[in-house]
């Protein structure tokens, strides 16, 4: 048997078992895992919240404990000074979904409208199956000459609730014919196109994404029409049948939810994106109610009602209280005194034993106007059987005693019970992290500011002061506001800001360069690029370049949130620095 075959001794094996390609003269050796990364994947900075180790860098000073969100979903206690490591429930992902159609059940809300044609459709409820099984569908009957070569169609169509210009919202409907072939046209926006729908005589959902435009009072009035101009003559006559409208913010349509107020009704079945981590950094606040989890302290007024506690709150404890309505206009109190002109945010925490209750929250009168809805005294929420935030921001026009209220302003009757948790009152126009309260003075009730800073050596590893990009995703509450994003601290003038213009902002020390708007609560991406004569900027792909004037290399550290006018309220999901320009990259 040959010396390379099993006849091979221990002592070859021992020296292969040695063997080194350092031995080999001369010698190759790659290293595959970095040979293969390049510039654009070697930052110097990386601040990413996934990987808490890489916040080390950052001083945090906060005086005072604050909350924020575990991936668990629960709300914890951060220590002083601490970087706040909070898990949105990926909220930039897939947004909160409400069904934007009031009074599903046909009984108030729809139009029908003989748009030019002189003769309006008939709608009609006899008791009809539906794709459900129930029986309340409704039949629609388009009459004879309804139908025009101009296309002048009748219609029936659904006033929505507002949505905001611009987000991508999708309207459903289920429809069938009579006889079948029955030929339909079907939109969602008013600035919408049209799309030709045919009908079987069984159920059919049909859909359509669109968003609307800012300008020219465009609004969804989500429909179906008999003809259009473009599509001719459609049907001279026709019945169909028509069953659970649906307008949702996204691009798919979530199961049918039924409602029937005026108000949007939050979609159970939405489906959230994975729990995000991000930096949360808050400005400071103070929550007015002095007892914000002991409901059965003598500050609140409990009206019709039986209080009991020790259920499971949001936080893991048990301090979450459940409130029994022992009338029909059972309610809950906290009275207060507010100041004319200034704004107020009001939050409770809420959840059902089981299925959903339509109810409200309020604000107090005298003190804040009598309209219902953001900006006015109460807002009609639904109530599931998960815990959810509900809030309330109103300006006061009065200076005066007033209150702040859970039911009252709407149905929270007999035997009806809720879960009841974190109750929270600040000035501001938006509700920020939950401060918990037991009694105290406001300092007692006071949440510091989050001031966050790259300092020392920490900024010089890796900050280049001749040329550098900064690359940052933030989720902002309040883009209006004059917030401070991003400073180059000591004698730079570098900031990253948003304004009143509800954009993002670049200031060298001697011009502004304004980029694109930025939407509240939706994640945003601002890149920033600059050089000895030149500063380069994007947001969310829009791209405008000025004038450098040499003052972005002076920064002696940098501040994250604040050096601004105010300081920011939000979140940050990732911030990178690489010390060359965009070039480069």
């Amino acid at each position: 048997m040959s010396q390379l075959g099993l006849g091979l001794g221990l002592s070859n094996v021992s020296s292969l078992l040695r063997f080194s390609p350092l031995d080999l003269d001369p010698y190759l050796l790659f290293d595959t895992q970095s040979s293969m990364i390049g510039t654009f994947e070697n930052p110097t900075l990386d601040l990413d919240p996934s990987v808490p180790s890489t916040l080390d860098v950052i001083t945090a000073t906060r005086a005072g404990v604050a909350t924020y969100t575990d991936a668990d979903g629960l709300i914890q206690s951060a220590s002083a000074d601490t970087v706040r490591v909070d898990y949105t429930q990926g909220a930039e992902l897939t947004p909160t979904k409400y069904q934007h159609i009031g009074y599903t059940d046909f009984s108030s809300g729809r139009v029908l409208s003989n748009f030019g044609t002189g003769v309006t459709p008939v709608l009609s409820s006899d008791a009809l199956g539906s794709p459900n099984g129930t029986e309340d569908a409704y039949k629609i009957v388009f009459n004879s000459g309804s139908g025009t070569t101009s296309g002048n169609g009748s219609e029936l169509y659904f006033n929505a609730s507002e949505i905001e210009d611009n987000i991508q919202s999708t309207a459903s409907i289920y429809l069938r014919g009579e006889n079948g072939g029955e030929q339909l046209i079907f939109r969602g926006a008013s600035n919408g196109s049209y799309q030709l729908v045919t009908l079987t005589t069984e159920w059919q959902r049909f859909t359509t994404t669109e968003s609307t435009s800012p300008s020219g009072n465009q609004k969804f009035t989500f429909g179906i029409r008999q003809s259009v101009s473009g599509h001719g003559v459609i049907n001279s006559a026709a019945t169909i049948y028509a069953y659970g409208p649906q307008l949702e913010e996204g691009t798919t349509a979530s199961p049918f939810v039924a409602n029937t107020t005026l108000s949007p009704k939050f979609i159970t079945g939405a489906t959230y994106g994975p729990r995000v981590p991000m930096m949360l950094v808050e400005p400071s606040a103070t929550n007015l109610i002095p007892y914000s989890e002991d409901f059965s302290n003598s500050a609140w007024s409990k009206n019709n009602m039986t209080l009991s506690s020790g259920f499971s709150a949001p936080d893991g404890s048990m301090n979450a209280s459940k409130l029994e309505a022992n009338a029909a206009d059972s309610s809950l109190q906290y009275t207060f005194t507010v100041t004319s002109g200034t704004t107020y945010s009001v939050s409770f925490y809420l959840k059902t034993i089981s299925g959903s209750l339509e109810t409200a929250i309020g604000l107090g009168s005298p003190g804040f106007p009598q309209n219902e809805g953001e900006g006015g005294r109460y807002k009609n929420i639904t109530v599931t059987d998960e815990w959810q935030r509900f809030t309330l921001t109103s300006t006061a026009d009065a200076s005066a005693a007033t209150g702040i209220s859970f039911g009252g302003f709407s149905s929270f009757s007999t035997g009806e019970e809720v879960y009841i948790w974190g109750a929270q009152l600040e000035a501001g126009s938006v509700a920020t992290s939950i401060i918990p309260t037991s009694g105290g003075d406001a300092a007692a009730r006071t949440r510091a500011a989050d001031n966050l800073e790259i300092t020392g050596s920490d900024f010089t590893n890796f900050f280049n002061s001749s040329e550098g990009t900064f690359y940052v995703e933030t989720q902002i509450k309040q883009p209006e506001k004059q917030y401070s994003v991003l400073r180059g601290g000591g004698n730079s003038q570098l900031y990253i800001y948003t304004n009143a213009d509800v954009a993002h902002h670049c200031y060298d020390g001697a011009s502004v360069t304004t980029f694109g708007n930025v939407t509240a609560n939706q994640l945003s991406r601002f890149a920033l690029s600059y050089k000895s004569n030149s500063v380069t900027a994007s947001l969310d792909g829009s791209e405008n370049t000025n004038t450098h004037s040499g003052n972005l290399g002076l920064s002696t550290k940098l501040e994250i949130g604040t050096g601004y006018t105010l300081n920011f309220n939000g979140h940050f999901r990732r911030l990178l620095f690489w010390p060359y320009h965009s070039d480069s990259l």
